[in-house]
């Protein structure tokens, strides 16, 4: 049996306990050790797992204290801070990897130039990658970044090295905040064959623009994400209403 069958597994009887409240909402987990010897596992493959329901939002891990089952009203969200695809998957207890499809330069279209801030026509380098977990394709991404800002892109491996590490290492420019909105969809023909699934899949698409410190426009991308691999949660928390003579 494969270790990513295997975590798979230990993640599905971890997912199934808490399911019938074997571990109730706020109870601390057995602790590794205890988990490897009664499931038979090995300790990565309990970390994978459990990082996998962490990710989910059906666990919660507490600095210095151990992992815990979630409550109804402190679900854990998909990545809490901007993050590059390889530290959210590191997040998720994955190993993060990126096939290049294409690395260009062409002229900004009046869409992609709208949204970085540019003028239509003006330059812009193109990165297009099937991203992987653990060697399965989960995304394709295609990032559009303004290459007077970011010239000679095509330099670098992104295959190997990360986006965003080379934006800060190389160029001083680091990604401070950015917006996602994502649509329910399917996979289009062009994507079918780099994700292995069929046309008509159903999949997200996202769409983030990312800003440096100084609100600078320094990156859009679009991704098509294979709705099977991947879940989105969110945490949601109810607000607080004033009312006269306190808060209720």
């Amino acid at each position: 049996m494969s270790a990513g069958t295997l975590y798979r597994q230990t993640a599905e009887v971890l997912r199934s306990r808490i399911a019938q409240m074997v571990w109730k909402q706020g109870e601390r987990l057995p602790s590794e050790s205890r988990l490897c010897e009664e499931f038979g596992v090995s300790s990565i493959t309990v970390r994978r797992a459990v990082a996998t329901l962490v990710a989910e939002g059906l666990l919660v891990r507490l600095q210095g204290k151990g992992t815990f089952v979630s409550s109804d009203h402190a679900i854990v969200q998909g990545p809490p801070e901007l993050t590059s695809f390889t530290q959210d998957m590191e997040a998720r207890g994955w190993h993060g990897t990126a096939r290049v499809l294409a690395l260009r330069t062409e002229r900004a279209a009046t869409r992609v130039a709208t949204k970085l801030g540019l003028s239509t026509g003006a330059p812009v380098s193109i990165i297009r990658r099937v991203r992987l977990a653990d060697g399965l394709p989960v995304a394709i991404q295609t990032a559009h970044l303004p290459a007077l800002l970011f010239p000679e892109l095509e330099r670098y491996d992104f295959s190997r090295e990360s986006l965003y590490g080379v934006l800060e290492r190389v160029y001083g420019v680091r990604p401070a905040h950015a917006t996602e909105i994502y649509h329910a969809g399917k996979v289009g023909q062009a994507e079918a064959d780099p994700l292995d699934v069929e046309v008509g899949s159903p999949a997200f698409h996202v769409e983030r623009v990312a800003s440096d410190s100084t609100d600078r426009r320094i990156e859009l991308v679009d991704s098509v994400i294979r709705g099977d691999r991947w879940t989105l949660v969110l945490r949601l928390s109810a607000r607080r209403q004033a009312v006269t003579g306190g808060w209720r």
